[in-house]
Order: structure tokens, then sequence, then C-alpha cells
């Protein structure tokens, strides 16, 4: 009998379902049906792949209340959220399909340097292989597209770890893909030991790259686990994002844009804004505002479609955040709001007086619905502090002098700066990553096809003929 998995529904408590882990020689098996299958797939041409994958694409609409369903109760976000989310993925997927088909190669002139006149440079891609993605836990629909969609369609096999917390709505999805006429193996998707997949999947020569998208702390395990043979790695990790409110700020949008940013998905997001870096003449009238909007929020039963927020993924994960907010307040934080928890549910919490210098003001990453504000007195400050990190995801500034806040921007040390608006921000054209300890590489249509395919030069001598005719 296989080992099996139990997701648990951090909610009631109650289970959700069961799914298998792969022991050594499954993961092997797999492993060797993905190189078969994309050998066959790379020699499909475009226009059938991208068939198949407008194909992927209906079935995900056609399936959206069924896997929402089961993403809210495995994982407790609420069911509007999760809904949204897989219509999301939908799109995205989408947009990678159209990208491929207008990603051109190149023609390159020969002409500028002596003795290569007569040649001519073109370029074409080619997939990299197979590709090991590991998928979070707080946005795994999402995600699975983010990776496996710029994979499939550039002609790689894709093998998908899912998170052991809540997988089961991220394997329901890959399953459609066996409606579909494609090689057998070109897209697997399971759970799995860490120790597992870490030594017969990641480690292993037969795959070519690593997309991975979670902690900072991950994603050097990935590094190294990809340095031996050499694997292209695509990381997108963690976050601290630091959010700069200046003192001309309309207070009533501030504070929508922190309730948009941190309460969404229970603040289980690596953009997230984790820091409120707040000009010190607005910072109470700031927080007094948040708080009177955080009272009106309804919290609860996920299933719920007028729940505005509900769990964090476990109550292992709400207690962690508590003990956060608890270290805060022991280095000199005062708890304005919140800070209390029920089972898996963290109330949103506020915390006000947190100097520069505090682990959270820093790198301390909490992912959960908490609020540091910290005060600022100049521009300057709060680019100091905003850059006071070893991560660099996103940010944001929020002001009325948007000339400022593109001058600011400059300095600020992340993939992505929000001019008016929190941190929490993403489209499918933007090429998403971080700076620093927030990831290597980028993703999005605009960025990731290129990442998981490989450039070759066709190179022709003696194309052309220098002789004039008679």
């Amino acid at each position: 009998m296989p080992k099996m998995l139990e997701v648990i529904n951090p909610f009631n408590n109650e289970p959700v379902g069961r799914t298998p882990l792969p022991d050594k020689e499954e993961m092997l098996v797999m492993v060797e049906k993905a190189k078969v299958a994309q050998k066959i797939w790379a020699k499909t041409p475009l226009w059938k792949r991208a068939k198949v994958c407008y194909q992927f694409v209906e079935l995900i609409k056609e399936n959206v209340d069924d896997i929402a369903t089961t993403l809210t109760k495995e994982m407790g976000k609420p069911i509007g959220q999760s809904i949204d989310e897989i219509k999301g993925a939908a799109s995205i997927f989408r947009g990678f399909v159209e990208k491929a088909n207008h990603l051109y190669g190149e023609v390159l002139s020969t002409e500028n340097q002596p003795g290569f006149d007569n040649d001519l440079i073109f370029t074409k891609r080619e997939p990299l292989g197979v590709i090991a993605c590991v998928i979070p836990f707080n946005y795994p629909i999402e995600i699975y597209v983010q990776k496996a969609a710029p994979a499939i369609i550039m002609g790689n096999a894709c093998i998908v770890k899912a998170p052991t917390s809540n997988p089961l709505a991220m394997i329901k999805l890959n399953d459609l893909w066996s409606r579909l006429d494609i090689p057998e193996g070109l897209v697997q998707a399971f759970a799995a030991d860490r120790d597992i997949y870490t030594e017969y999947l990641l480690k292993s020569p037969d795959i070519a790259a690593i997309s991975m998208t979670g902690s900072s702390k991950a994603g050097v395990l990935m590094a190294q686990c990809a340095a031996p043979t050499l694997k292209t790695i695509c990381l997108e990790l963690g976050g601290n994002d630091g959010n700069i409110v200046r003192a001309d700020a309309d207070i009533d949008y501030v504070t929508d844009e922190m309730i948009e940013g941190r309460i969404y998905n229970a603040g289980q997001t690596c953009c997230a804004c984790k820091r409120w870096i707040v000009h010190e003449s607005i910072k109470d009238e700031v927080t007094n505002n948040l708080i009177e909007k955080l009272k009106k929020l309804k919290i609860g039963d996920p299933l719920d479609p007028e729940v505005d927020m509900s769990t964090v993924i476990s109550e292992k994960k709400a207690k962690e955040v508590i003990e956060q907010i608890e270290h805060t307040i022991e280095q000199g934080a005062t708890l304005a709001y919140g800070g209390t928890r029920e089972g898996a549910i963290v109330m949103p919490t506020v915390l006000t007086d947190v100097d520069k210098n505090y682990d959270i003001a820093s790198d301390l990453e909490v992912f959960g619905p908490v609020f540091p504000i910290i005060s600022f007195k100049t521009d300057e400050e709060a680019i100091e502090i905003a850059n006071n990190t070893s991560f660099g995801l996103s940010s944001g500034i929020i002001t009325k002098d948007l000339k400022q806040a593109i001058h600011m921007a400059q300095y600020i040390q992340a993939g992505a700066v929000v001019l008016n608006g929190q941190s929490s921000y993403y489209n499918m054209n933007q090429p998403f990553g971080g700076y620093k300890m927030s990831g290597i590489g980028r993703e999005g249509t605009s960025c990731t096809l290129e990442e998981l395919s490989q450039v070759k030069s066709y190179i022709l001598k003696n194309a052309f003929d220098q002789k004039v005719p008679e």
C-alpha cells in the first residue's frame, strides 16, 4: 500500500481528502516517463502544442467551481478569492500561449566584423528538457500555471511538486491533462516527502531546470541541488516589502490599500505590504482609520461568499504568527489592535511604535494579517528603512506627488515599485521577481518563455556571394 497524505481543513479540522506520496522507485519512474514524453513533445509543432494548451484552458474554465471549493476547504482561502485565482490562472495560461505564438528568432548581422562578410546567423528557441516545478501553498493554482504553462508551450515536460499542506486542488487541476492528447508523463503532479523529491527529482541529472516559488531558505536548497549539474534555476522567493506613505497621502485611500494588500489571503502573499513606513505627521491618523476599517471586516467560514478573511494555512502557522507578534512587542512595539487567534484564524493585528531596528522592520517576514507601522521624518530615511532588509521583492509609495515618487523609486532596491499603491500587485505581463534574497530570474509572459528555453544559433557560412554579377 502506498503511503498516503491526509489533508485537513484548517477552519474546521475536518478531513478534505487523501493523496498518495510517491516513494523512491515511483519518483524515478516519473522522471523516466517525463524524459520520453518530452522528446515526443519537443518534436510537436508549436501550433499543435498551442491547440492542446488552449483546450486545457477551456477545461480550467469548466471546472472552476469544483477546483475552487477544494482549494478553499484545504487551505482556508475565502471562496471568492479561490474562484478569482482559478479564473486568473486560465487567463495567464492563455497569455503564455499567445506570447509563444509570437516569439520570434533573430537574424544577426555579421558584416561588422572582418572575415565574416558572407555569413548568415539566425536563432531559434528550443526546450530545456524536463522541468521540476516546486509550488507553494499560498497560490497553488496560479503559480502552477506560471510555471507549467511556459514550460509546456515551449516543448518541455513538467514534474510538479504540490504543497503538502494543500495539494488536492492543484493535483485536481493537473489531472485535467489526462483528457487531452498528450504523451503520457508529459505533465505529472504529486505531493511528496521532502527527502524523496529532493534526492530523486531535484538532484537528478535528468532534470534540466528547477522553477520554484517559496522561502529564501528553500531557494538556497534549490540552488544547492542545481549546482552539481548546472541546472537552470528560476527562483521567486520571500519578501518583506516596504510601503512608504508620505505626508501628503490621502488617509482613506492609504488604509483601503493597506487592507487590500494585507487582508487578502490572510496576508499570505510574497509581495504583500509587510512593512508600513508612514510619515510621523500622519501615523496616528492612519492607525486610527485602519483600525476602524478592520473592525468592520467579516472573518469566519471561508465557504461563506461574504467573508473577507479566514484562516492561515494551518493552526501551526497561526501560532508562529502570534509568536512573531509577541516577539515584536517584547522588542518595544505597542499592540494597537488584534494580536489574538482563534484556531488557525489570526485576527488582523496593528503594531505601532515599531522602531526601524526591530526584526519585523528588516528581515522578519510575517505571513499573516499583521500591520507594523514604522514612522519616518524624511524621504531619505524612508528609503533607508525600505532598503534595510535582505529581501527586495516589491514595494510601494503612496503620495500625491508622482514626480517625487518616481524619483524615490530609483533608489528602492526591489524588483517592483508600485507608485501610488501598495506592493501586492501582479500583472501577467510584469517581469515579476526580486532583488537580493528575493530570488533569481523573473516570471511573467514578458520573460518566462525565455527563462524556460534556450537559444540555438544556426550559422550558414558563405551564404552570400560578394561577386558583382556581370
